[in-house]
């Protein structure tokens, strides 16, 4: 999926940000969020862009977003660097003086900027993230409404935002299962697993759901996704773990262990699943497989980056999971 252009430059801020040492200019990753209208209005005028506050208003008029402002006030530019430096301005100062006329890619930009918030810790409520996912749904509905597939209308909207759109959303509802916020992540889920056809990772927030009221009901959808073998990814494994350590039945747990084992890529995820294995005897009161499977997690500290199927310390875990729970 091609990100728009707004979206690019925020996910570069994204990236900056984790990692300073990137190499960027300072206007690729800049917040203008920050900055004076003012500052702003001179900053484009350095670049021959002569705007105020009324001149906006008037070429605006003509115009339905800040795309087409920007094409409009630099149709023949050829320097690519300096048309997306005068796009992020005047983006921003459309998002300021018209807060009235949203667009697309003003209204994902605020997502991003939400998402940033909540996934920093920094939101006191989540009101801000509640409202922006309605108004996603509305407009995914009304787009629905149109005869255009839902898979379809997701990818758009998608690549107007920054971050992993699905992705979110997923860990949002999951995080309202944890709070055992029933009623809302239910209502989540079926207002967007229809625009993820075939990904079953709603199957396993229905099943999370499940459990909060009927947890062998709940066993009985996990032990059914585990046969969409083609479907089930290293990410939904460890999840279904998670949950089984707490939920689960051996059997489903021994199923899950069975499924992630060949598709373990990554040192990081072999200590997840060591840790979550931990977590799984520890919670049955078997402290010699909790203190074996410890030994692996402090043998393996220092270890980063990809891990071979061949690995010895894969192969002891394997043993150990299969002759105790097979």
């Amino acid at each position: 999926m091609n990100l728009q252009t707004k979206a690019l430059y925020n996910l570069l801020r994204l990236n900056y940000v984790s990692d300073p040492s990137l190499p960027c200019e300072k206007w690729q990753v800049e917040d203008l969020r920050s900055v004076s209208m003012e500052l702003l209005f001179k900053r484009l005028a350095k670049i021959g862009i002569e705007l105020s506050s009324e001149r906006m208003h008037r070429f605006a008029d003509e115009c339905d977003s800040p795309e087409e402002l920007t094409e409009l006030l630099l149709p023949d530019q050829e320097d690519l660097k300096q048309h997306d430096e005068a796009y992020l301005m005047i983006f921003e100062l459309w998002r300021r003086l018209f807060p009235e006329r949203q667009t697309l890619s003003i209204f994902c930009d605020e997502l991003d900027y939400q998402i940033s918030f909540f996934e920093a810790g920094e939101l006191e409520s989540d009101e801000p993230i509640q409202d922006a996912l309605a108004n996603l749904d509305e407009i995914l509905s009304e787009n629905a409404d149109g005869g255009i597939k839902p898979a379809k209308i997701f990818e758009k909207i998608s690549s107007y935002c920054a971050h992993d759109l699905m992705g979110f959303i997923i860990d949002y509802i999951s995080n309202l299962i944890d709070a055992q916020n029933q009623l809302y992540a239910s209502e989540l889920i079926e207002d967007f697993a229809p625009y993820a056809p075939g990904l079953i990772w709603f199957d396993f927030l229905r099943a999370r759901v499940t459990a909060l009221t009927d947890p062998v009901e709940a066993n009985r959808a996990v032990n059914e996704l585990l046969k969409c073998d083609e479907k089930l990814s290293v990410d939904l494994l460890l999840e279904i773990l998670r949950f089984q350590a707490g939920y689960g039945e051996k059997a489903v747990f021994l199923g899950a262990m069975k499924k992630i084992l060949p598709r373990l890529e990554t040192e990081e995820d072999f200590r997840e699943l060591l840790t979550l294995s931990q977590e799984y005897f520890r919670r049955r009161d078997r402290e010699d497989l909790e203190l074996a499977i410890q030994q692996l997690l402090i043998q393996r500290q220092n270890t980063s980056g990809d891990i071979h199927l061949s690995d010895p310390a894969i192969k002891t875990f394997e043993k150990l999971i299969l002759f105790n729970l097979g």
